[in-house]
């Protein structure tokens, strides 16, 4: 049982299945990192001592995002977390507890609304941690690259055009 079974079977994680329509670029992206095996990415809820919320904008999203991404090989879904928190936000945080697994089944979503030849898509799982973070400074040169993250913010509450709303929902 690797350390994402484990998670799936505790009784504090929720578990969920969703499937999320791609353009055929963003399709074809995904797949390629799948089957390279690059299926499990990490995001974290950080909070700070007064309850705020620490999220991202990054160049692939509708909105803002929980700071996250992918699990490098050789890296543990804890690891993964502290490393995406302080190169997207430029905080040092302290994880507490693995909070939702997902399930996450990528399809080519065609031009005309339908659904491509794809339609089986390609899987990955999703998991969210909590995390702290004492400090509220966030760094200045945020990602890997100068395009990958927007802007990194602290929330009082659920912003508009948040992609993770209803999981803040459930954990604020």
């Amino acid at each position: 049982m690797d350390e994402l079974d484990r998670l799936a079977d505790r009784d504090d994680v929720a578990t969920s299945a969703e499937t999320i329509p791609l353009d055929a670029e963003a399709f074809e992206t995904v797949r390629e990192n799948v089957e390279a095996g690059f299926d499990r990415w990490v995001g974290a809820l950080v909070r700070h001592g007064d309850g705020r919320v620490a999220l991202v904008r990054n160049r692939w999203s509708d909105g803002w995002v929980f700071p996250g991404g992918d699990v490098e090989r050789g890296e543990s879904l804890r690891e993964a977390v502290v490393r995406e928190v302080r190169e997207e936000t430029g905080l040092d945080a302290v994880v507490e507890r693995p909070l939702e697994v997902s399930e996450q089944t990528f399809v080519a979503d065609e031009s005309d609304g339908s659904i491509g030849a794809e339609k089986s898509g390609v899987s990955g799982y999703f998991v969210v941690f909590e995390a702290r973070s004492g400090d509220a400074s966030l760094g200045d040169d945020l990602g890997r690259d100068d395009a990958e993250i927007a802007a990194a913010a602290w929330f009082d509450s659920v912003p508009d055009e948040c992609e993770h709303a209803d999981i803040l929902h459930r954990h604020c």
